[in-house]
């Protein structure tokens, strides 16, 4: 028998209505598959408690329908922290940034937040508002996205690499993503395109994308812990020569990590080489 072939991930400019609708069906297999394959520790929130948390808990506390019963209320740090476990969790983990989400004041978390919107209710772009946010430790564009995302879930994309791969990349499952603010602004333009041809929201083209770039069912889904079917075999490493194994061995790590949250790696090093300094030179 013939092996069966790959379900193509349709583009972004090519996919109909009923395509992205039979994605989105997909989207709460796709998210347990994804869960089987992360363990979360004794009392901790499981991935669909957490998804529950972004797609319904947030968006109905931070962007309430305008006949709710009750007005907007402020986001604090415990809400970043939970959206900062969300993103962790549904993509790619990184040890250190929810401990530098979590030194940052409570106070001065909320007054970003709110300063954020500001400058993104009056502006027609979100430059000015990820701009603000970035300002916050362990905040980069991509989290930055995400907390605009809650709050505008119909025109506010959460810059993930399933949908700047899907949008920007052709659905090129390996491509480069740095995460500047001018590649967060290259996908809000395309999302804003496919998302009024198709007449959907940002929130529907994000998780849409999730599903496409995934994989076309819960038993081919990729994550971070899994080795996907359509990877190359990974070369024999040559034996390490003295002297430069540490070298070798640093340029294998960096080049197979996954490039998510650039802008929270550089902010990850800046605070860990400001304290260095402070040590060595006292504080200020």
């Amino acid at each position: 028998m013939a092996p069966a072939k790959q379900t193509a991930v349709p583009m972004a400019d090519e996919i109909s209505r009923a395509d992205l609708d039979a994605a989105l069906s997909r989207y709460p297999a796709v998210v347990e598959a994804v869960a089987a394959t992360k363990a979360h520790k004794p009392g901790q929130k499981t991935l669909q408690a957490l998804d529950r948390y972004r797609y319904v808990d947030a968006p109905r506390a931070f962007a309430p329908a305008a006949d709710a019963d009750q007005p907007p209320r402020a986001m604090g740090l415990d809400d970043v922290k939970l959206l900062v476990e969300w993103k962790l969790r549904h993509g790619t983990f990184r040890p250190t940034l929810m401990s530098l989400v979590a030194s940052n004041a409570p106070a001065l978390v909320q007054r970003t937040v709110q300063e954020a919107l500001r400058l993104y209710r009056d502006s027609s772009s979100a430059a000015d508002a990820l701009a603000v946010l970035c300002a916050l430790r362990g905040i980069g564009p991509a989290t930055a996205s995400l907390l605009l995302a809650v709050h505008d879930p119909a025109r506010a994309l959460f810059f993930s690499d399933e949908a700047f791969r899907w949008l920007c990349r052709g659905g090129d499952a390996r491509a480069p993503i740095r995460y500047t603010p001018a590649e967060y602004r290259a996908l809000s333009e395309r999302a804003d395109a496919v998302a009024r041809r198709l007449g959907v929201g940002a929130v529907e083209l994000e998780k849409a994308a999730y599903v496409l770039m995934r994989g076309p069912g819960p038993s081919v889904v990729a994550s971070a812990h899994q080795k996907g079917p359509a990877k190359a075999p990974k070369p024999t490493p040559k034996p390490a020569s003295a002297g430069g194994s540490k070298s070798s061995s640093t340029k294998r790590g960096r080049s197979s990590r996954p490039v998510e949250s650039a802008a929270d790696d550089a902010a990850d090093d800046g605070v860990r080489r400001s304290k260095r300094l402070r040590t060595r030179t006292g504080s200020r």
